[in-house]
């Protein structure tokens, strides 16, 4: 009786592993390239949003209101601040959430809230 002697191919585990670490290399390439794209695409927005909002024209009487508002925020930490902004764009409308944020003087927290308005195009959802 003749005994079948089949070879059975193997990588060395060397090549194995070179094949393993390119094809880790690609997926994170890509997933770097997106997060590059998606973050690209957010700082046009908030550009564009930073823009809308500079156009925009808050009702006089609606100023006064916004410095009262500011100081009443303003000693509160970022996240108070902003879940703060965000409560006022969904009852008075962006550009007076936006008024707000300037009254309050605070320039991170301004450019946090842009951010967060950018992201997902947020800004959408409110008035203006």
């Amino acid at each position: 009786m003749k005994k079948d002697k089949r070879e059975i191919f193997v990588e060395k585990p060397e090549k194995l592993g070179e094949k393993l670490v390119e094809e880790i290399y690609e997926r994170e390439k890509k997933k770097a390239e997106r997060k590059e794209f998606l973050a690209e695409s957010e700082k046009i927005i908030k550009e564009k949003l930073e823009k809308e909002i500079k156009l925009m024209k808050l009702d006089p009487q609606l100023e006064d209101k916004a410095v009262k508002k500011a100081r009443q925020i303003k000693s509160l930490n970022v996240q108070g601040k902003i879940k703060n902004l965000l409560a006022i764009a969904e009852e008075m409308g962006i550009s007076f959430a936006v008024k707000v944020a300037e009254d309050m003087q605070d320039a991170y927290t301004l450019d946090v809230f842009h951010d967060i308005l950018a992201r997902e195009g947020l800004y959408k959802r409110f008035k203006k």
